[in-house]
């Protein structure tokens, strides 16, 4: 008899253990999983702010090249102008030459 209660006993603390471990092993699963989901919400969050990095990178990348067009289109008229002025200031100097052998 004393050996059945000892058996029983030694079943009942291996089954208690085994109880215990389960739990545990449950509980660590469970946090394993909630370190998951923080971590998968961690990237999304991520990946969001780097599409709208992305996003604002694009759009000022085509502001900048809206401005280099219009600085392009400027330069041409600065040039243009810059043109018509030599060619006013060498008919001003020959019609003052003009004048003078007169």
């Amino acid at each position: 008899m004393t050996t059945t209660l000892s058996t029983a006993l030694k079943i009942s603390a291996a089954a208690a253990s085994m109880a215990l471990l389960v739990g545990c092993a449950s509980q660590a699963r469970e946090d394993m999983n909630a370190r998951i989901d923080e971590a998968m919400m961690t990237a999304e969050d991520a990946q969001s702010t780097a599409n709208e990095a992305q996003s604002t990178a694009n759009a000022a990348m085509a502001a900048a090249e809206d401005a280099q067009a219009t600085a392009d289109d400027a330069m041409s008229a600065a040039q243009a102008a810059q043109s018509t002025a030599d060619q006013n200031a060498q008919k001003i100097d020959r019609m003052f030459k003009k004048a003078m052998y007169k």
